[in-house]
């Protein structure tokens, strides 16, 4: 996750052009610091597989949850480690949603060689079958989602019936407080930027987990020698 030196981590956007995450991490993508955060993103989708929230795949319809994405420069080195892990090429890309409304034609869905997954409701899944018409829909997990003892249950079938021992979870907030309170999260990586977000500009403001409040231990910290304003926190809420 990144969060903004104030902790707000998303709103409720305008428009397109209203992007959280850029307003977050600021307009330079060349900046040291924010070329770090994106390494670090990359590095972890190295370990296991990777899931992400609906509506950060409808607002990024750009977005694969690989080690390398098409934009991306060559790195090489990251699928070596999934390969001498004995991992897949690509990770797993699994999106939890409610509804099931979900882009069909979205990167995630339609990427040779990336094998999409969606934890949803029973009704969320008639939803992407719909959606997905002809074409066969992406596995399906199916339970009460929003219940923390549903998700428990989604959990378990994706480590029984999917093989995933480790996931790496690029959020929103909505998705990793839901796998707080089903007990599922065991550590956040927190990027936060020197920026302050106004929040009385935006709608909808959401913040980061008070860490210490929830028992969470810093279990290492650091930053980009380039600018130390930027602070690369690793938090553990379990010792699994």
């Amino acid at each position: 996750m990144v969060a903004s030196s104030n902790g707000v981590v998303a709103w409720r956007r305008r428009d397109a052009r209203d992007d959280p995450v850029l307003g977050i991490l600021g307009g330079d993508r060349k900046h040291p610091a924010r070329v770090a955060d994106k390494l670090l993103m990359r590095y972890l989708r190295c370990f296991g597989d990777v899931a992400v929230g609906a509506e950060t795949v409808r607002t990024q319809p750009e977005l694969v949850l690989s080690p390398q994405q098409p934009s991306d420069e060559p790195l090489p080195e990251l699928f070596a480690f999934r390969e001498r892990a004995a991992l897949p090429r690509q990770p797993r890309n699994i999106v939890y949603s409610v509804y099931g409304r979900l882009p069909m034609e979205h990167r995630i869905f339609t990427t040779p060689g990336i094998h999409p997954l969606v934890v949803t409701t029973p009704e969320g899944g008639a939803e992407v079958r719909r959606r997905a018409g002809a074409a066969v829909p992406p596995a399906l997990v199916l339970d009460e989602v929003l219940d923390p003892a549903g998700l428990r249950r989604a959990h378990a079938r994706l480590f029984t019936d999917f093989g995933v021992r480790y996931l790496d979870c690029e959020g929103g907030e909505t998705v990793l407080r839901s796998l707080r309170a089903a007990g599922l999260l065991d550590e956040v990586f927190l990027t936060t930027t020197p920026h302050v977000v106004d929040e009385a500009a935006h709608e909808g403001v959401l913040t980061i987990f008070d860490f210490e409040a929830e028992g969470a231990r810093l279990i290492a910290e650091g930053y980009a020698a380039a600018d130390p304003s930027w602070r690369f926190r690793r938090w553990r809420f379990s010792e699994r």
